[in-house]
């Protein structure tokens, strides 16, 4: 029987969305569209299979177990998320040239 798992965003995840949509969307609002489309996607995908992606090892304790994946056609965005009982919570989405253990600590 498969596990079905609740999805929650929080707060700075969603700002992480919105600033790159914003910048996209001054050039390309299409372009910014399909960036939240594929965010979504995303979640969707973590929500429903959050074991398939690798753990993403980082020395804080309470981002022991944190999990990380692309973004859908966005692979330079990573979606970093944790496997709590039956909810999966999506921490940060972060560029992958940012200092990210940095951004990680920051908000926990």
């Amino acid at each position: 029987m498969r596990t079905v798992y609740g999805l929650r965003i929080y707060p700075a995840a969603d700002a992480d969305v919105d600033v790159p949509a914003a910048f996209i969307a001054r050039n390309n609002f299409d372009a910014a569209m399909r960036f939240y489309d594929a965010v979504d996607q995303t979640y969707r995908q973590v929500r429903d299979h959050p074991t398939r992606w690798p753990r993403y090892e980082i020395d804080h304790p309470r981002l022991r177990n944190l999990r990380k994946r692309g973004v859908s056609g966005f692979r330079n965005y990573l979606v970093f998320y944790v496997i709590e009982s039956k909810i999966v919570s999506v921490i940060r989405v972060l560029h992958a040239a940012r200092d990210i253990p940095l951004r990680l600590i920051e908000n926990s």
